[in-house]
């Protein structure tokens, strides 16, 4: 098991919770995909392979395609997709934010805390004629990042 902080541990076991809830079985590659996605704000899944082949003897990609794919179908993560090309994976919120440098290509995840204030009341008004449930909101800022303006300099 990864070394969680007590708020990603209360996270963990939400999860765990959930899914125990619909009698979904907690694997040992579904535990540390669960804990590693915690840990990390974003992962792809390079990085999420590379990581468990460091904790796992014997990490099956199948395996490791089907837990992503019952994390989303569950609504636990949540898929982004800033390039076109690279899906990076996060833990499902109501409220998402992201700001990506259109240069560089880092992406920076915005915590909860500094978009609480946001009114999202607004994009409720804008489904209510059609009597639909707003699940979550993502929102995609891009811009150009402090070191790449410097570079254009």
């Amino acid at each position: 098991m990864l070394k969680l902080n007590k708020i990603q541990q209360v996270k963990y076991e939400e999860v765990v919770n959930r899914l125990k809830q619909k009698s979904i079985k907690i694997t040992d590659i579904r535990s540390n995909i669960i804990q590693l996605l915690i840990i990390s704000e974003h992962m792809n899944i390079q990085q999420l392979t590379l990581k468990l082949e460091k904790i796992l003897t014997n990490v099956n990609l199948a395996s490791v395609y089907n837990t992503i794919d019952l994390l989303l179908k569950e609504h636990i993560i949540s898929s982004n997709t800033f390039d076109g090309k690279n899906i990076w994976y996060e833990l499902s919120t109501n409220k998402s934010a992201h700001v990506k440098c259109d240069e560089c290509g880092t992406i920076e995840h915005v915590s909860s805390d500094k978009i609480q204030n946001i009114d999202f009341k607004e994009f409720k008004d804008l489904i209510l004629y059609s009597k639909q449930h707003l699940e979550h909101v993502k929102i995609e800022l891009h811009v150009i990042c402090e070191e790449c303006s410097k570079k254009r300099k």
